[in-house]
């Protein structure tokens, strides 16, 4: 993690992994007895990888523009609960990862042609 990184469309893939390894990884500690969960193969949860995006995107522009503290707040407590909850990503995971039965899908419909928001 020596490189600075300028934007969200700067970083790769390998950087988002190596911040899960470096940052996520190391601060964060998750107690099963409390119904939190971790998953090893956090990369095979999609909602997981998404929210780790998110993050390590604001993560970067606070790291450039300051306001490391915010982020904590504002925005790592926010999505951890939801992350290491016992129904967030890793839910069925214990020590090793547990592939999620069919994965549900929403229905989604197209609205009217005059729809507005």
């Amino acid at each position: 993690m020596s490189e600075q990184i300028e934007s969200a469309e700067d970083f790769t893939p390998e950087d988002l992994v190596d911040w899960v390894e470096h940052l996520v990884a190391t601060l964060e500690s998750v107690d099963k007895s409390t119904g939190m969960s971790w998953c090893a193969q956090w990369w095979n949860h999609p909602e997981a990888v998404e929210r780790f995006r998110a993050l390590f995107e604001k993560w970067a522009e606070a790291q450039k523009e300051g306001g490391m503290s915010s982020w904590w707040i504002d925005h790592f407590d926010r999505h951890a609960v939801v992350l290491f909850a016992k129904r967030g990503p890793f839910g069925e995971c214990g020590t090793k990862h547990v592939e999620k039965g069919t994965r549900r899908i929403l229905a989604t419909e197209q609205p009217p042609s005059d729809w507005s928001w």
